[in-house]
């Protein structure tokens, strides 16, 4: 027996023994230590044929250090592919070195190395065989165009970096975020949770947007139809403030209105805002469509349709009449109900009505904001509303839910002094409102009603007093605070308001 390889042997198993070792840190390596194990277990049997004195010199011989060799010089790249590439560049220096290049520098490696194997041990001249094969070349050349398209568009495209894993992206009029990129697609899972593959070919001849960069802000337009008896301005102010207030937009940089067109039936504008989640523009985009037209019904404008057809309906002369006596009925209705108007007469109330008006709000719109002057008064007609109060914490304290028939900010419109609290409208709520101008007419033809409304406001604030008190987590705050409200003269606030 040989012993001149037995150094060779003892090399070997510490070599196997480390690499093991090593891997025995990282989870999930099964297959790199197979390839480790399998690795010396073939050199390990070709140093043994060695040390039993088998010819070098033979095929059989040669072809198991071939094999061997390969092995090793795969295990030892796939190793330090592990620690240098995975473990090193990307968790320790965060460097966005692609797999692909990693995989085709592996490659490259190996058939080399097989190139130089087959030209020193078994004398394989390639310049004839690559000679001898340009006709089968071509042919599998022309084979695999495709896919070697792909694959080398795939390899440019990773170095490029022009997207990243879950970005959101428009290729070829398809819209999603990417969910894979490997050496031959681009997968793409759309809004509708559909996987799409695009060959990377196709991704690096078309137009990719990519709406994740450079930064998560995206722009987004809609574009609304107003009527032409609406000032513009007053259009662009009323669809500002409606925008303005929509969950998921980004107050910097802010909204802008446009006047960009002006069509057949209306005045086109192009509402403009920013959004950080583009998964989410489809909710965004309704949210503020929604609001917009709420917010232009309440304004009192319209938004046209194209006309198309003619249609010829017989309507009474008194129609219209009928609507406003409906209306104004329904306002008298609900103002029978608050406390508040108790010491009115009937006709109190009818020209308080006709001061009156009713509109409507959407799910999460404020229709009164803490601070905020105001000279008018609120009745829940239909929906519910909330009312919170700002406390200097970051989340608002919430002190009630009001349903139909009950009101808010008497205060304001008997003393014009600013809202004490946000109202929102927890669904679609409608309310009436009353305005500064009917009291005015009540109180100059009848200054006695002055006395009993300031006594039912006295009234009202106490029993307000007593809600914020239960839901404050400061009691005491809010008692002297509304100790020292309940003192001043109420009456006399609401005369000099007015004016008496």
């Amino acid at each position: 027996m040989n012993w001149t390889h037995f150094g060779e042997a003892v090399f070997l198993g510490l070599s196997v023994g480390l690499m093991l070792w090593v891997l025995k840190k990282h989870d999930g390596q099964n297959r790199l230590k197979l390839w480790v194990i399998a690795t010396g277990i073939s050199l390990g049997i070709y140093l043994a044929l060695k040390m039993l004195g088998v010819s070098a010199e033979g095929m059989g011989i040669r072809v198991l250090f071939a094999f061997s060799i390969m092995m090793a010089a795969n295990t030892v790249l796939q190793l330090m592919t592990l620690l240098l590439w995975e473990h090193l560049a990307r968790k320790q220096m965060e460097l966005p070195i692609p797999r692909l290049v990693i995989d085709v520098l592996t490659f490259i490696i190996m058939a080399t190395l097989a190139v130089v194997l087959l030209n020193t041990l078994f004398s394989v001249k390639l310049t004839a065989f690559l000679v001898t094969s340009t006709v089968l070349s071509a042919v599998i050349g022309l084979s695999l165009q495709d896919i070697l398209g792909n694959v080398f568009a795939g390899l440019s495209l990773q170095l490029e970096r022009p997207y990243d894993m879950e970005d959101w992206v428009e290729v070829d009029g398809i819209q999603g975020a990417i969910e894979e990129m490997n050496w031959r697609v681009l997968t793409i899972r759309t809004r509708d949770n559909d996987l799409i593959t695009v060959p990377n070919a196709t991704v690096s001849k078309t137009v990719v947007t990519n709406y994740s960069k450079p930064t998560k802000l995206h722009m987004t337009h809609i574009t609304v139809g107003v009527g032409y008896a609406h000032p513009p301005e007053r259009v662009k102010n009323v669809l500002l403030a409606a925008v303005s207030d929509t969950n998921g937009i980004s107050t910097k940089p802010s909204p802008a209105i446009f006047l960009t067109d002006f069509g057949n039936s209306s005045i086109q504008y192009d509402v403009r805002f920013w959004i950080t989640d583009f998964s989410r523009k489809p909710h965004i985009t309704d949210a503020v469509r929604s609001r917009i037209w709420y917010c232009l019904k309440r304004a009192g404008m319209s938004i046209p349709f194209p006309i198309r057809d003619v249609y010829l309906h017989t309507v009474a002369p008194d129609h219209e009449d009928r609507l406003r006596t409906e209306l104004h009925e329904d306002i008298i209705c609900e103002l029978k109900k608050v406390e508040l108007f108790q010491p009115l007469t009937d006709e109190d109330i009818t020209t308080l009505a006709d001061y009156s008006s009713i509109l409507r709000y959407t799910r999460g719109e404020a229709m009164v904001r803490q601070d905020d002057t105001g000279d008018s008064l609120y009745i829940i007609r239909s929906g519910s509303v909330e009312i919170t109060l700002k406390t200097g914490k970051s989340e608002p304290l919430v002190l009630a839910s009001l349903g139909p028939g009950n009101c808010f900010g008497e205060m304001s419109l008997l003393t014009g002094e600013p809202r004490s609290a946000t109202v929102t409208a927890l669904e679609e709520t409608q309310v009436v409102v009353v305005g500064k101008d009917g009291l005015q007419t009540l109180f100059e033809s009848n200054p006695s009603l002055i006395e009993p409304l300031s006594a039912m406001i006295d009234k009202r604030q106490r029993e307000q007093t007593e809600s914020k008190t239960k839901a404050s987590k400061r009691r005491k705050k809010v008692e002297n605070k509304s100790s020292e409200r309940n003192r001043e003269d109420i009456l006399s606030r609401v005369k000099a308001f007015f004016k008496l």
